[in-house]
């Protein structure tokens, strides 16, 4: 995290054995610009000694603890950019997750305690501009009640899932009769949030209703309702840059075409820029290294390349014509609906010179509907294609369309094309790690596999004095009997400290290095979730198992790899040691002994482990069993047959062990085992 502020915090509160630090609550959500305020932090293990880590430009002061929390006093400085900033806790236990808390323009009040669940409970707002810092119960509906005149415009915006809660927000409208009079769920360019735009036809009370609409139980459950009279984006273009360069940027909304050059930074995935003179929050937009065109962009185009266009009305389709080389492999990428900031469900055609169609990706329909107004970041995925130029193809024409045939200003592209047969991109969970002192952590590494079949081998290339990095195999993907290939795009490192290791520094980059087919060489690096804040599934909608599902709210937009922490030192440690390995006439087995090392009294131990070994085929664990009742150590047995592809393995083992009644986990080091061709081993 660049530019990060530490502040010390004074507490009192004990440290449970082994627990970590959890942020579960700020309040506020949100400040005005240039105003000091009291921040209070609730949790868990928020400790003496703790500090707070943080990009927002602010003095923090710790105040007394009190029953609600851990309170601050917050100075921000009145040229702080409007935007979102992460917060969270490290201290000996560790570092917390993080929280998201918001930088607005306008003047910032709380929801009353008192109901207002109903035109006739509303809550009166007296003064505009306001922001209103509220909180939504499941089937909670909170209304609140302003004075118009005729003629009056009002913008009524809240601030949910952007700024990290996990309410999927729906704004009404209605006149003192109860009459609705607008009502909006998912608006132009702020993802699931919502807006209405409303100019009144007559003086007098007027309510806006705020609900989840999936009256979901969230733990995140806070929402920031913004009313005034101002401009807004409903879109972006273009949806990214490249390093270092200064780009202008054309923000679309009812107000017409606001343009602002921005300069991007010089390293990063993501950046975020915001409308001038416009109080809504900032939006991300993509980062590369690759040379990059903006639309029109006419003649034979450049490769490598990133290409910036709009599928800006209905029908339309945008054609890029490259010169290539026959037998040569390329690579093309369409990124728009996972940026967050387009509706684009984009379809990639390939053709040559006589117009001929030689390749497509994205014709397979979207498991949402695609007519619905925005679904940005629910289910749908975007296209890639790995295509080899056929013989005596000189010229290749790529057209861009939308799968639906729609269009308009909110359907931006980043069309990527480049010489490169194969790719891979990785990712990295959990968003941060905390690792006990001597003991052992695990990274969940996956693989997103655009071409290269290839076995991968993730790791950390840098790490602090005193860690040691294991495993990280993810094999290669082969095919079974039947024909069908055996997906192999997860793997797990584990990350071991000393007792005097050193803390990092920085962020821990989980990398990898492959040789691919024609002999190039793929480095690519794991880029982090930076917060990761769950979303449970509505019960106010028919089927919420298959027709509610959204994704983790995430953001990439921090560019955080893997943060990294030293906690205290555990219960126990596990380990694991290879015994015997028998041959079989179809496949292998091997025997595998664990054992729980303690230095406390009192800790009860498993009686089975958990094995994981990623990528692995048709393997039975079998004869699981302590060596004796209570006992510190046991084995297993692991059998593969002929359907285990031969390759390196890993072997996870995670085990639970009770410590004066609380569970802990403890992982042992992965270790890698080798299933080898044939029968005779």
């Amino acid at each position: 995290m660049s530019k990060t502020l530490w502040v010390m915090a004074l507490s009192l509160a004990p440290a449970a054995f082994g627990a970590t630090p959890a942020l579960t609550e700020l309040l506020p959500r949100g400040a005005q610009q240039g105003k000091t305020f009291t921040l209070t932090l609730s949790g868990r293990e928020l400790l003496e000694g703790s500090k707070i880590l943080t990009t927002l430009p602010a003095v923090f002061t710790p105040l007394t603890p009190t029953m609600k929390g851990f309170p601050w006093l917050v100075e921000l400085r009145a040229d702080v950019p409007v935007g979102t900033y992460p917060i969270r806790i490290q201290n000996q236990s560790g570092l917390s997750n993080i929280l998201l808390f918001t930088v607005g323009s306008f003047p910032e009040i709380t929801e009353l305690e008192t109901p207002n669940d109903s035109i006739a409970t509303a809550e009166p707002v007296k003064s505009l501009p306001v922001t209103i810092n509220g909180t939504l119960k499941g089937a909670d509906r909170d209304f609140f009640r302003i004075a118009a005149r005729s003629g009056e415009h009002r913008v009524f915006e809240v601030e949910a899932r952007r700024a990290g809660s996990a309410i999927d927000p729906l704004l009404a409208l209605y006149d003192e009769k109860g009459t609705l009079l607008a009502r909006n769920e998912d608006a132009p360019g702020i993802g699931v949030d919502a807006r209405i735009d409303y100019t009144f036809a007559r003086d007098g009370n007027y309510f806006i209703e705020v609900h989840d609409a999936r009256f979901s139980r969230q733990e995140q459950n806070f929402y920031r309702l913004k009313i005034g009279s101002y401009i807004y984006p409903e879109s972006v273009f273009p949806l990214g840059g490249r390093h270092g360069e200064t780009v202008e940027f054309q923000f679309t909304g009812k107000s017409g075409i606001t343009k602002t050059s921005v300069k991007l930074p010089d390293t990063g995935n993501f950046t975020t820029v915001g409308m001038p003179e416009s109080p809504v929050l900032p939006v991300p937009v993509a980062l590369s290294d690759t040379p990059e065109l903006t639309e029109p962009a006419a003649g034979l185009l450049p490769i490598p390349g990133i290409l910036n266009g709009r599928i800006s009305r209905a029908g339309k389709v945008d054609n890029y014509a490259f010169k290539v080389t026959p037998g040569e492999a390329l690579l093309l990428e369409l990124k728009s609906r996972e940026l967050t900031t387009s509706r684009l469900d984009g379809l990639i055609t390939i053709y040559d010179g006589a117009h001929k169609k030689l390749a497509s990706a994205g014709e397979t329909m979207p498991s949402t509907d695609v007519l619905a107004s925005q679904i940005v970041g629910r289910t749908q995925g975007d296209p890639f294609l790995n295509f080899k130029v056929p013989p005596e193809t000189t010229e290749i024409t790529v057209a861009v369309e939308d799968l639906a045939g729609r269009g308009g200003a909110d359907f931006g592209y980043r069309l990527s094309i480049q010489r490169q047969g194969e790719d891979f991109q990785l990712a990295a969970s959990p968003a941060y790690i905390n690792v006990p002192a001597g003991g052992t952590a695990q990274i969940v590494v996956s693989a997103d596999r655009r071409g290269y079949d290839g076995a991968i081998r993730a790791t950390i290339p840098h790490v602090p004095k005193g860690w040691t990095v294991e495993g990280g195999y993810i094999p290669a993907e082969t095919m079974d009997a039947s024909g069908a290939r055996a997906a192999s795009r997860r793997g797990v490192l584990t990350v071991t400290v000393a007792a005097d290791a050193l803390l990092p520094v920085a962020d821990l980059v989980v990398a990898s290095d492959v040789v691919a087919a024609d002999g190039g060489s793929i480095h690519r690096e794991a880029g982090g979730a930076g917060a990761v804040i769950d979303v449970a599934a509505g019960t106010g909608l028919p089927d919420a198992g298959s027709t509610d599902r959204q994704k983790a709210f995430t953001a990439p937009w921090l560019n955080m790899a893997m943060p990294a922490a030293i906690t205290k030192e555990g219960a126990a440690t596990l380990s694991l040691k290879p015994l015997l390995r028998t041959r079989m006439a179809e496949g292998d087995a091997f025997d595998f002994e664990w054992k729980v090392t303690t230095k406390e009294a009192g800790v009860a131990m498993p009686a089975t482990v958990n094995v994981d070994a990623p990528g692995a085929r048709d393997l039975r664990i079998i004869d699981m069993k302590a060596a004796a009742k209570g006992a510190a150590t046991g084995t297993f047995r692991i059998t593969t047959t002929k359907s285990t592809a031969p390759a390196i393995y890993d072997l996870i083992i995670t085990a639970n062990v009770m410590v004066d009644g609380v569970r802990e986990t403890v992982v042992a080091r992965a270790i890698p085992w080798q299933v080898m061709e044939g029968t005779d081993k």
